[in-house]
């Protein structure tokens, strides 16, 4: 049997249980919420919601949702935002961003009081503000591999066009443009080089049935920002986020793996003309089976891994590594490891940052 048809076959067993790991996951073992990170809620199903301006709504429960760009006053149903995310659930929410402003009822809702400041904590790579999108347009009939602009809901449309094993060459099924936005949308199995951002982007609610080679890259230069908010990606042999981008940040919140990954995230070790800094921020994520580390940064380029909120399914200490140090090099040489490091200034993460689960 050759290499070719072997990785077939683990692919699709891997698919064949990736939806009964999923709904465990979700339901039980990942503690699931029924918003997305960063939102609050403010109505329940079957309840009469309002809010302020055009809001990006999520609807749904137990981490899997759909979100709609909505105004005024709507009902938390199925019917409103389209399709139902989690039919086994019935005890779904709306919410919004924690910065926005809604609540239940057909007025408008006063703003919310402040939160009392958080204890301070000396962070070198402080979040950056959200990146400003525009309106939603196109919907799903503009969900097609490509060139991706403004703002593309797909509608949970399932979308993939090949997958050469590892090749370094396969294109990506999505190329998101500067100030894009993609959401609800699964990538299946065939889905070559995933996602490539080339300026400010997000990632929204997007599902990786199988990694092919990479899940997402980052490409985007200086000050550029790419945003994954919720989602899920499933089996990835290498690593599901690439960082290339020279002096970007890439921000990973809510978002959760089945099946078993290399790496979560890395920064490139060995491009062409390589340098850096390059950022990260991991927030509120759950992770299955990690064979390597969770994220990798290099230490001589100013590199950053900021961690927070990190569960792992059956994590000791060391197992898997936490954050990874690597000396990057150029292209046509190997990077090379130093190991796990808690608390230095290119892995900011403690190890009561991780839990078990």
């Amino acid at each position: 049997m050759s290499h070719i048809s072997q990785r077939g076959l683990i692919r699709f067993a891997y698919l064949c249980l990736s939806v009964g790991l999923t709904i465990g996951l979700g339901a039980d073992a990942f503690a699931a919420s029924n918003r997305p990170s960063g939102f609050k809620t403010i109505c329940k199903l079957g309840q009469t919601c309002n809010v302020s301006g055009s809001v990006d709504v999520a609807f749904g429960a137990s981490d899997l949702f759909v979100i709609r760009r909505l105004s005024g006053t709507f009902t938390c149903t199925v019917a409103t935002f389209g399709r139902d995310p989690n039919p086994s659930k019935g005890s779904k929410e709306c919410s919004i961003p924690s910065n926005a402003t809604g609540g239940v009822g057909g007025g408008s809702a006063p703003a919310p009081a402040p939160a009392p400041a958080p204890t301070p904590r000396p962070n070198p790579t402080p979040a950056p503000a959200p990146v400003p999108q525009p309106p939603a347009t196109g919907g799903s009939a503009a969900c097609r591999p490509g060139m991706i602009s403004g703002v593309v809901d797909c509608g949970g449309r399932v979308v993939g066009t090949s997958c050469n094993d590892q090749s370094e060459s396969q294109q990506p099924v999505f190329t998101l443009a500067d100030g894009a936005t993609i959401r609800n949308v699964t990538l299946n199995a065939n889905a070559a080089d995933g996602i490539h951002c080339l300026g400010n982007c997000t990632l929204q609610n997007v599902v990786w049935q199988d990694v092919c080679e990479d899940a997402a890259t980052m490409r985007g230069g200086s000050g550029k920002v790419m945003n994954v908010v919720g989602g899920r990606a499933s089996n990835a042999d290498d690593k599901v986020f690439q960082h290339n981008g020279i002096g970007s940040t890439v921000n990973i919140s809510g978002f959760s793996t089945t099946g078993s990954i290399g790496k979560l995230y890395r920064s490139c070790g060995n491009c062409s003309n390589n340098g850096g800094p390059r950022r990260v921020s991991i927030n509120n994520v759950i992770l299955d089976t990690v064979k390597s580390s969770v994220a990798g940064v290099n230490t001589n380029f100013g590199d950053v891994a900021t961690i927070r909120n990190l569960r792992i399914r059956s994590y000791t200490p060391g197992k898997p590594k936490v954050c990874e140090e690597f000396r990057g090099v150029q292209k046509g040489s190997e990077s090379s490891s130093s190991g796990e490091r808690f608390n230095t200034r290119a892995c900011n993460v403690t190890q009561s940052d991780v839990r078990p689960f």
